[in-house]
């Protein structure tokens, strides 16, 4: 078992995203090192380390303002919920691309935990304890859901492990989920004060509760192919009552509309209004949405906005309008367009170059980056000013997410409830989630009515019952979930792994290499630790990753 440590670093609330950025020029090691900006342990404010900690979990999540490229960029990318351009994986993902994720780990957060948790149980600050072993817990199971074998029990001590060697990932699910019944027993506990700054929950345990226990959860689903004992602990969850159920205790972080001093928007809201629209949506996302039903789900509008109201005739825009589809893809997958209807994007590896097209392509809309909603005016957005400036939202864990993982769970492990009846509430709690955010934004003349729902949700559910196997039940199940999980790749990608579903196009390129079980590691620590070998390909899985399901490339 890794022994559990746990000690480091600083930051007001008013300089949270300022800490996102001075945290891209920290050290690369995993080493603790003198930092000028830090405060020693004993002139420091609990609360600081506290407001640290949070900022590091969300630009692993997340990235910052000046790079976006967190956990759920990249996993959304290789599942086709946004859109990769490679044209092979190993152009799209090098080492070099990960380190901000390995930095805001091993370099800010948990350094600051070990440091903080001492100092917080003197002052008998046990809210502050509680969050940040939760805080802990998510941040290292993420990094193994990617990355597979990594430091833990020797990390951070870098005068005593200068090179700190790998624990086993499911040692390290093992330690997390100790932890997570640690930070239990400190929310129950007696607090002389809470959190100044928390911002997920504003220092109420009994949502933290909730969030732990659903994180549990999601640890025994996760596990469910090497674990033949989690249906009971699953059921056990259920039975409690006691987990996220309602979207007024989902996990959220929340962004404000300040844009300088700090920059506090959401990360892709800067990356794309300050200076032009820099991503492309994916074609084949945007396809299951608007067409591939013959009706369009209800929240297409929110997640989409289209600056023109049809696709360009002009090569020079757009170069596959001249061209045929690989011969490798099938009758089912889109090349290209798939409408003239000004869903603008590009399929998944297309790495064409940038033509003149920013002013035209489909870009991000009102949920959950906070832009604008999609009412047909087909403007080009020319400057940051627009919709919520930017305050939305990144969802880690909703609602809706835990019926979608209840869905799979009845369906293959047998626990409580009906798969289907998971899969609807799923659907409903996604899409009021979705079109009651930020409603001032959003012009009702296009918003959906009552009936488009309804009768979204019964073309779904009769998808379902139109399946005949548990694999095409759940691939059901999986494509309502990769689009209610529009905004986190994080679920996206251990789903797909899991599952392998749903269906998924394949790559423009014949030959990408093979789809990523995990990512390579990090090049600030493959590269500087002398005891770590990189991995030999991407072919390499995660502990609880057995699944034969042949993967789409």
């Amino acid at each position: 078992m890794i022994a559990h440590i746990i000690k480091k670093y600083f930051l007001k609330n008013t300089l949270f995203t300022m800490l996102i950025l001075i945290s891209s020029c920290e050290t690369l090691e995993l080493e603790i090192l003198n930092n000028p900006n830090a405060v020693s342990p004993e002139q420091s404010n609990v609360d600081f380390f506290l407001n640290n900690i949070q900022a590091g979990f969300i630009i692993q999540f997340e990235g910052t303002p000046l790079d976006t490229q967190g956990l759920t960029k990249f996993g959304m990318e290789v599942t086709r919920i946004m859109q990769m351009s490679g044209p092979t994986y190993q152009n799209a993902y090098s080492p070099a691309n990960l380190n901000q994720i390995w930095r805001s780990t091993y370099s800010t957060v948990l350094p600051d935990i070990r440091t903080m948790i001492p100092l917080a149980e003197e002052k008998e600050l046990f809210t502050h304890v509680g969050i940040a072993k939760v805080l802990e817990a998510m941040l290292m199971i993420n990094i193994v859901d990617f990355f597979g074998n990594v430091p833990y029990s020797e990390a951070t001590d870098g005068i005593k492990f200068p090179n700190p060697n790998v624990d086993s990932g499911a040692e390290i699910y093992a330690a997390m989920e100790v932890l997570l019944d640690e930070a239990i027993i400190d929310f129950n506990k007696k607090e002389l004060a809470l959190p100044a700054n928390d911002r997920f929950y504003n220092g109420d345990e009994s949502l933290w509760i909730k969030l732990v226990n659903t994180i549990k959860l999601k640890i025994y689903l996760q596990t469910r192919l090497v674990d033949t004992n989690v249906a009971s602990k699953i059921n056990s969850i259920i039975s409690s009552g006691n987990y996220i159920i309602t979207k007024n205790e989902d996990f959220e972080v929340k962004w404000s509309s300040n844009d300088s001093n700090p920059d506090s928007r959401h990360p892709e809201f800067g990356s794309n209004f300050d200076n032009g629209t820099v991503e492309y949506m994916n074609t084949t996302y945007m396809y299951w949405m608007v067409e591939e039903k013959g009706i369009m789900d209800p929240r297409t509008r929110y997640y989409f906005y289209r600056q023109a109201g049809q696709n360009t005739t002009n090569v020079n825009e757009q170069t596959c309008i001249t061209q045929f589809p690989p011969q490798h893809f099938g009758s089912q997958d889109i090349f290209c367009n798939f409408s003239n209807d000004g869903y603008w994007g590009r399929i998944h590896g297309d790495a064409d170059g940038i033509p003149p097209d920013n002013a035209k392509r489909t870009t991000f809309g009102l949920y959950p980056v906070g832009g604008l909603f999609d009412n047909n005016s087909f403007k080009p957005i020319t400057g940051r000013n627009i919709s919520t400036k930017g305050a939305g939202i990144s969802p880690i864990m909703l609602s809706s997410y835990v019926d979608f993982m209840l869905a799979e769970s009845a369906l293959f492990l047998g626990t409580t409830g009906d798969p289907k009846i998971h899969l609807e509430k799923g659907i409903r709690k996604s899409i009021d989630k979705v079109i009651t955010f930020n409603p001032e934004n959003v012009d009702n003349t296009f918003a959906p009515t009552t009936q488009n729902i309804e009768n979204y949700i019964a073309k779904v559910l009769s998808l379902y019952d139109a399946a005949t196997t548990n694999e095409e039940k759940m691939a059901v199940i999986a494509k309502e979930y990769f689009i209610a999980l529009w905004g986190n790749g994080v679920e996206a990608y251990n789903t797909y792994r899991r599952t392998g579903q749903p269906n998924l196009q394949p790559t423009e390129l014949a030959e990408p290499g093979a789809f990523i079980r995990s990512f390579f590691y990090p090049a600030i620590f493959a590269d500087q630790n002398s005891v770590v070998d990189q991995k030999p390909n991407v072919a390499v899985q995660v502990f609880w990753d057995n699944n034969p399901t042949g993967f789409i490339d």
